[in-house]
């Protein structure tokens, strides 16, 4: 762009206008009142959102339609782009004399093309479109490519109550970068009090003998973003321990401090390194260790953990989306075995059985692609005397537009299914 006192639009009114609808359309998409939009049994939407009748190939055509166009709007502000500024300066040459001379003639120079106040506007005014344009063709890449975004989740009981949760870019983090459907539908069922172990404390009880039974020890696997921990923080009694919220990636453990800190949960929530095949080869070689046949292999060096003592484990362990994949199906299985309590949380009676016997409770999509992992979790499972004494499904959205049959289960140990 010349420097002149008469500076061109940079984009045309019509242009803008629909810049700015696919900025509204793409927040509507990530946000909750979206994913909370109706669902029938069959997954269909029972609220209209535009032309809901569009099929999966007419999405992808208007999503081609705005790509090219975005694209050509890039092309348009590369062409009335404002001047470069100056390239950075060699640190090698500053100390010699032809560099000296040369600066000194540029900053002359340089004085005497100062950019005006309506040219430096224009060039923020560039630089913010150039950045809303990006945003958007990012976001039709994927969610891997849109970018860090941080959502405020709320859970209609009374009161409100809300969290904000940051999910950070691809970049950021290559797992656990992004809060999952799964994670936001089990975090609804532990809002309205459906986890019967934490339900004397998520809503109002009718049941006295409830004030005997000790606040639970809760434990999130592969916490990711933290959705479910941090709700399950937010509405067990804050008396109680603390909830431990774990994974084992080193940027999803600064993502969990990130949100705890962003939802001032410092004080009761505890944030966990658990790598799961620790677990896992913890007890192979312990199992070695009592046959006396601990083999000298590459585990051989590593410290043998010892086994959790009953007062270690946990009354009530969450997960959603933790089982995508042939080799969690075991690793899964055996740190629920490891973590949950053997015995009843109280001895009771006159409380109800499910609310007294420990359990493990998992949210997951139902893919036709993972039907055989999903059954190699059932073996498992059922190997270390765990069994789903509880099961429901429900239609929910990911990110907003993928609709899933998501699968919700209850496991205890098998001999806690008789009081």
């Amino acid at each position: 762009m010349p420097v002149s006192a008469a500076l061109p639009s940079i984009l045309p009114a019509g242009s803008l206008l629909r810049l700015k609808q696919l900025e509204d359309q793409i927040a509507y998409k990530y946000s909750q009142d979206r994913i909370d939009q109706g669902l029938d049994q069959d997954g269909n939407d029972i609220d209209g959102y535009g032309q809901s009748d569009n099929d999966d190939d007419d999405d992808d055509r208007m999503d081609q339609t705005n790509t090219q166009w975005l694209l050509k709007q890039l092309a348009k502000l590369e062409e009335t782009a404002p001047p470069e500024d100056e390239e950075e300066e060699d640190e090698e040459l500053k100390d010699t004399q032809n560099y000296k001379t040369h600066h000194h003639l540029a900053s002359f120079t340089k004085k005497q093309t100062v950019e005006t106040p309506q040219e430096q506007a224009y060039r923020r005014q560039h630089e913010q479109l150039t950045e809303r344009v990006s945003s958007c063709l990012a976001h039709f890449c994927g969610r891997a490519a849109s970018g860090a975004i941080t959502r405020t989740w709320t859970f209609r009981t009374t009161p409100p109550q809300s969290l904000q949760i940051h999910d950070p870019s691809f970049t950021e983090g290559d797992v656990g970068f992004k809060t999952f459907g799964s994670a936001y539908l089990l975090s609804k069922h532990i809002a309205h009090g459906d986890i019967p172990q934490l339900e004397p404390w998520t809503k109002s009880s009718s049941s006295t003998s409830s004030s005997t039974l000790p606040l639970p020890k809760i434990l999130e696997l592969g916490s990711g973003t933290g959705l479910v921990g941090f709700t399950a923080t937010l509405f067990s009694d804050p008396c109680g321990p603390k909830v431990t919220l774990s994974d084992y990636h080193p940027n999803v453990l600064n993502t969990l401090h990130h949100n705890s800190k962003l939802n001032h949960l410092d004080s009761r929530c505890e944030i966990k390194l658990l790598d799961w095949r620790d677990i896992l080869n913890g007890r192979k070689q312990r199992l070695n260790s009592w046959k006396g046949q601990q083999e000298e292999d590459s585990n051989s060096s590593a410290v043998v953990l010892p086994e959790m003592t009953e007062s270690d484990r946990m009354d009530l362990i969450i997960g959603a989306e933790v089982v995508y994949d042939h080799g969690h199906a075991e690793l899964v299985a055996h740190v629920v075995d490891e973590y949950l309590k053997r015995d009843l949380i109280s001895d009771d009676q006159s409380i109800p059985l499910q609310r007294r016997r420990p359990a493990f409770h998992i949210m997951f999509p139902i893919r036709p692609t993972h039907t055989d992992v999903i059954a190699e979790f059932d073996f498992w499972m059922d190997k270390m005397g765990l069994v789903d004494c509880r099961q429901a499904k429900e239609w929910g959205r990911e990110d907003g537009e993928t609709k899933f049959l998501y699968h919700w289960r209850e496991y205890v140990r098998r001999d806690h299914l008789e009081g």
